[in-house]
């Protein structure tokens, strides 16, 4: 598993960075690019500490040639050194922070070092970005909830652990809908009445939130249960001025309750 993280990394340091606009003295690119490519040869003929001086030979060319802190978290990653890895991924992502695979990674990896705060922060920005995407990622989306739940639990967050077994039973839902097939698994209505129950614990730990309401709502529409929904609905579109939801969670709210308008205008 380390071994193919690593390789994710260097992956996405491949596909092209963008770079930092220098302040000083002019970078010497060229020269920066050729000490990485000699890095990348070495890391791939298991010649570690060459891989890492000429990497920081890079960074000592130009600075702000970002892929380099990805190989260099990716060598220390390879080496089991996730305390040595940690600074450059944050480096990475604070130039390059349209990288969600590299997110999720970084995430998984505080979590490991039971940074816990962090952890969750990151988990949360890369649901944030899954919710962007123009198809939703349930996959991501369920293993980002799960990771969010366990570090609720470990924090005796009661709301959150809640919150987020509820988001992702929705989700994994979602997921298994497009699965003819259950094999003994539990149905999808088995899944969004587990999620029901849990985002009403989430309610009744902060009534005042508008997550748990949102969600609420979305569960009942899947079983087809307008009353509940609709009454969820309402819940969430008075709370949401004064409580967080993503980017997404908004949109998707507003949508609703336009519909909701809509349809009652028409009756």
């Amino acid at each position: 598993m380390r071994r193919l993280l690593v390789f994710a990394c260097l992956g996405a340091a491949l596909s092209g960075c963008h770079t930092l606009i220098p302040l000083g003295d002019p970078p010497d690119r060229p020269r920066a690019t050729a000490l990485w490519s000699q890095g990348q040869a070495a890391l791939r003929d298991g010649r570690t500490a060459e891989a890492i001086g000429y990497y920081e030979q890079s960074l000592v060319a130009d600075p702000d040639f970002t892929r380099n802190y990805l190989s260099l978290a990716a060598v220390y990653l390879d080496a089991g050194e996730d305390e040595q890895a940690c600074p450059y991924l944050a480096q990475y992502l604070e130039a390059e922070p349209d990288r969600p695979v590299v997110r999720l990674q970084y995430a998984e990896l505080l979590r490991r070092l039971h940074h816990l705060t962090d952890a969750r922060q990151n988990f949360e920005e890369c649901v944030i970005d899954a919710q962007e995407k123009s198809e939703a990622l349930s996959r991501n989306l369920v293993h980002c909830h799960s990771q969010l739940m366990e570090i609720a639990a470990e924090q005796e967050d009661d709301y959150g652990e809640h919150l987020h077994r509820g988001i992702g039973l929705y989700w994994l839902a979602f997921e298994r809908s497009r699965v003819a097939e259950t094999d003994g698994k539990l149905t999808v209505e088995g899944l969004l009445c587990k999620a029901a129950a849990e985002l009403t614990a989430a309610r009744m730990e902060k009534p005042d939130e508008a997550r748990p309401c949102w969600y609420l709502s979305q569960v009942w529409r899947q079983l087809a249960q307008q009353q509940p929904a609709r009454r969820w609905l309402r819940a969430a579109d008075q709370a949401a001025p004064f409580t967080y939801l993503t980017p997404a969670e908004k949109r998707g709210l507003q949508v609703a309750c336009l519909e909701r308008d809509t349809a009652a205008r028409l009756k």
